[in-house]
């Protein structure tokens, strides 16, 4: 068993682990996404020791040369001390060869960089002007096919970086680009599956580039192509789709328009409705690409688990912005209405209880997400979930505690991590015997709360609207009895209890009176 130091920490590599395996399994913050050495996501740089071969398998020369490897394919035969990426290395020199006005708000840029640079359509580079400003696009062109590097950018009217683009950077223009980044991409091992691809406004740029790539390889499956926006100007590949399902019989190009004054031929309506709701509403065994805005995106998460799309299967690139979300989960929460046939199904409550006993059984033995439950005991973890999920299927005001957000907005939590915890819940489920309508209802509920838990860095708790990020703790006067977080004892209405600002968590006077506290606030 060889060892890695990584940020500070020692790391185990069991012998069948990959580098990035360990990481994650010790809980390091580190970015991913393919595991599988394409995308380059995970990039490191070793310090000390080798990587080997594999795990530098289609780098830049400047990048080996600079002892960058990517530790998901990296598995060491020895010891190794590693750190963050150069960045420095990571950019470099490209021009703007040729732009195009595809529509009154977006054009294309045909960029030249400096030396070679293998991608994916799908994958998105970083672009950086001179003063650092820096905007990430996703790629709409093929590397064996085109000779450019193709990406679309949309004016936003308060967006620097697109007014730039717009109104200043010209052709010859000189600029730098990192990448290629990212996994939303074509894959042979597709072949034969239907695949759905639903874009919204530029989501269409490397959707277009997907749906050629997978042409160009012939895949045999159905592909349906959704282009979603409010005006015809928003469908700026109309004319160039349509062209392409002409050309092949297992194309299918559907536009869809939200607002007034919609043409003949073209879906009135939001495009998740057209597609899960008219065309696929059991979507069970198909690849989802989703690009674009990131309302969409996640509705079209929700809506496709509900359909028997599963996790694995659905590649997104949601276009977040600039500035952090706000979350939504009390909009959402609303919204719900009881569900009666899946509370009567979970025998109005015991056989729920079942499944969150089988499911927090698993993660307390599960390195990965057992220390998200530091100081929590098991039977506190069910009674406060129960309470959640008894509350929304049963329509029973009983449930005092957080909403998704502020209980776990301390928490750094990836979409893969997201996803891990999702396929660990559902076996639970599953092994009760629950009918495949009833789970897939359930695990949508689930993945509607998606956006409120994955995050990259840690958030405060939002209260009232406003972000509050400090740390330490405050004396609130409880207002409904609940219980403490350390001892577990009764907090009664009236009573003061201490707040731990971060993670949310209340503890009583007498906890306070006795004990020292940890990084997180819960009694030693």
């Amino acid at each position: 068993m060889k060892s890695v130091q990584y940020d500070g920490a020692i790391y185990s590599v069991q012998n069948h682990e990959s580098v990035l395996d360990a990481l994650l399994r010790g809980g390091a913050d580190v970015s991913f996404s393919c595991r599988k050495g394409s995308c380059q996501t995970c990039l490191l740089r070793a310090v000390e020791g080798e990587p080997g071969p594999d795990a530098q398998k289609g780098l830049r020369q400047e990048l080996v040369d600079s002892a960058h490897f990517m530790p998901c394919v990296c598995h060491p035969d020895e010891d190794m001390v590693i750190a963050q990426p150069d960045l420095s290395q990571m950019f470099m020199p490209a021009m703007l060869s040729e732009r195009t006005q595809l529509s009154p708000s977006v054009t294309r840029l045909r960029i030249e960089p400096a030396r070679d640079l293998n991608w994916t359509p799908g994958q998105y580079i970083n672009l950086r002007r001179d003063d650092g400003l820096m905007r990430s696009y996703s790629i709409a062109s093929i590397a064996e096919v085109d000779y450019f590097l193709e990406v679309h950018v949309r004016r936003v009217d308060d967006g620097q970086m697109s007014r730039w683009i717009h109104d200043e950077l010209a052709v010859g223009d000189f600029f730098e680009v990192q990448g290629p980044l990212g996994a939303c991409t074509y894959r042979e091992e597709f072949d034969g599956r239907p695949l759905i691809l639903v874009g919204t406004g530029t989501g269409i740029a490397p959707l277009y580039g997907i749906t050629r790539d997978a042409l160009r390889h012939d895949h045999e499956g159905e592909i349906w192509v959704y282009h979603g926006g409010r005006t015809m100007d928003d469908l700026y590949l109309h004319a160039e789709l349509g062209e392409l399902a002409d050309e092949h019989d297992n194309l299918h190009y559907v536009p869809c328009l939200s607002g007034d004054d919609v043409p003949e031929g073209i879906f009135a309506g939001r495009v998740t409705d057209r597609v899960f709701k008219e065309d696929h509403p059991d979507a069970a065994g198909h690849v989802l690409y989703l690009c674009g805005n990131p309302d969409m995106v996640y509705d079209a998460r929700y809506y496709a688990i509900g359909a028997g799309v599963a996790r694995a299967d659905v590649l997104a690139d949601p276009f977040e912005s600039a500035y952090p979300y706000m979350p939504d989960d009390d909009a959402k929460l609303e919204a719900i209405a009881p569900d009666p046939e899946l509370w009567e199904a979970l025998d109005k409550g015991p056989k729920l209880r079942a499944i969150l006993q089988d499911f927090y059984e698993a993660t307390y033995e599960d390195p990965r997400l057992s220390p998200f439950f530091h100081n929590v005991t098991m039977q506190r973890a069910i009674s406060k979930q129960y309470a959640f999920l008894a509350e929304v299927f049963s329509g029973e005001d009983n449930y005092f505690g957080l909403n998704p957000f502020n209980a776990h907005h301390w928490m750094i939590i990836s979409d893969e991590l997201f996803d891990y915890r999702e396929e660990l819940f559902e076996a639970s489920v599953r092994k009760h015997g629950l009918p495949e309508h009833l789970v897939r209802r359930w695990m949508a509920f689930q993945e509607l709360f998606r956006r409120e838990i994955v995050k990259s860095t840690q958030r405060g708790l939002i209260m009232n609207g406003v972000e509050h990020k400090k740390e330490g703790f405050s004396v609130e006067e409880i207002l409904i009895a609940t219980i403490c977080d350390g001892c577990m004892g009764e907090i009664n209405e009236g009573d003061t209890a201490r707040m731990h600002k971060r993670t949310g968590q209340l503890f009583c006077t007498e906890c306070a009176a006795t004990s020292a506290t940890n990084e997180v606030g819960a009694p030693a």
